[in-house]
């Protein structure tokens, strides 16, 4: 048995590979123990690991509503960049060792602290790893460089020039995604494309019973993230879209939306949380935000998706998606025609299916979590064991 902490934080999708990947490193045997904000053990709950939430980084809840034309900059002052952080994970290896730290990878400071302390660090990739190598996620947190070599500094590390040196300077970087689905580019030794890791706990208290299982046409699934991102427009949007096309959908809020503040349809099944592992094998068409969850989700039982990105990452991954042809993309604004044009057209798109369903077939060849903890194990077999003098430093 070996001691793993996993530093992460709530930022809604992230916690599908990282809970995920907990859950089965218990199942493995080791002790697991999951730092991150208290949000996450209210809504997920335990499945094996122990839970510390964070003491001193500013509490995030990622159903609640916020400013998303400032989230970033909030996101990585108050924590990607944050020297509480940096206290908090400090604190806890000082508390209870650990043979092994896999941090967020957006929590830099997590990563230069088990760098600091020499604790074989592994970077758990949530979004695809080109985005964190040029583009305009790459571009913003460079700005935020100056903060991060401060924190590097007061570790006793050097600085580093590129945002992405961090990552590089991990024992490994576990990509929970597939390369295929990234665009070609030169990529340090350390990387492991584990694949989708989508065998997380749910990610809300309870799942709700759905009738709409039998008959009725084509399966429509729409899932527009469980993080709040202002998604109540356009998932109404979607609604008033379906209703005009034969086929019958699940809609899932998740936790930022209560399902009664919207208008049904008479085809349309509104709830706050059904496992998507449960509809996918059945569904046509996934229409969505294009969070790298949901798009790996369908993508590995082969579905078309029809992409409306809100932010984040989510315009890179829409891309992908139509590069691969599995789907379209299309604007978050649209109207209710343009939607329901969409989705009859996608329904009928055998090419974007036949994507589809080759794409299922590349997934299928990863190992996923199980990949990932075979590394993990890996690197607890050579971890070497704090010094004194850093434990009393921390």
């Amino acid at each position: 048995m070996s001691r793993f902490l996993i530093a992460t934080w709530d930022g809604a999708g992230n916690l599908v590979p990282t809970l995920g990947l907990a859950r089965r490193l218990c199942r493995a045997g080791h002790d697991v123990r999951v730092l991150g904000h208290r949000s996450i053990d209210d809504r997920c709950g335990n499945h094996g690991w122990r839970f510390r939430a964070l003491e001193l980084t500013p509490d995030v809840d990622s159903s609640a509503a916020h400013d998303p034309a400032g989230e970033l900059s909030a996101m990585a002052q108050h924590l990607w960049f944050s020297s509480a952080v940096v206290d908090d994970v400090r604190r806890e290896l000082a508390r209870e060792a650990a043979d092994v730290l896999v941090a967020d990878c957006m929590l830099f400071g997590a990563m230069s602290v088990g760098q600091a302390l020499g604790v074989p660090t592994a970077a758990l990739f949530h979004g695809a790893f080109a985005l964190f190598r040029s583009g305009p996620l790459a571009d913003a947190l460079t700005t935020w460089l100056p903060a991060l070599n401060a924190i590097r500094a007061g570790l006793g590390l050097a600085g580093v020039e590129r945002i992405g040196d961090v990552h590089d300077r991990c024992a490994l970087s576990v990509v929970a995604t597939a390369r295929e689905f990234e665009p070609v580019m030169p990529r340090p030794a350390n990387v492991l494309f584990a694949g989708p890791i989508l065998d997380a706990p749910p990610l809300v208290a309870a799942a709700d019973r759905i009738a709409a299982g039998e008959g009725g046409g084509p399966l429509v699934l729409v899932s527009f993230s469980t993080g709040n991102q202002a998604q109540h427009a356009v998932v109404q949007r979607a609604i008033d879209a379906l209703a005009s096309v034969a086929a019958r959908a699940v809609v899932t809020t998740g936790p930022a939306i209560d399902p009664g503040s919207l208008q049904p349809a008479a085809n349309v099944e509104i709830v706050r949380f059904v496992p998507h592992m449960r509809l996918l094998p059945r569904a046509s068409l996934v229409v969505t935000h294009a969070g790298l969850g949901t798009v790996m989700a369908a993508l590995a039982h082969g579905v078309p998706l029809l992409c409306m990105p809100l932010g984040r990452d989510q315009f890179f991954n829409a891309s992908r998606v139509e590069a691969i042809g599995a789907g379209r993309a299309i604007g978050a604004d649209a109207g209710v025609e343009a939607i329901a044009a969409a989705v009859r057209a996608l329904l009928h798109d055998e090419a974007a299916q036949a994507a589809a369903r080759r794409f299922a077939t590349v997934i299928a060849g990863y190992g996923g979590a199980a990949a990932a903890v075979e590394q993990l194990e890996a690197l607890s077999n050579i971890a070497l064991p704090m010094s004194d003098a850093c434990l009393r430093s921390a």
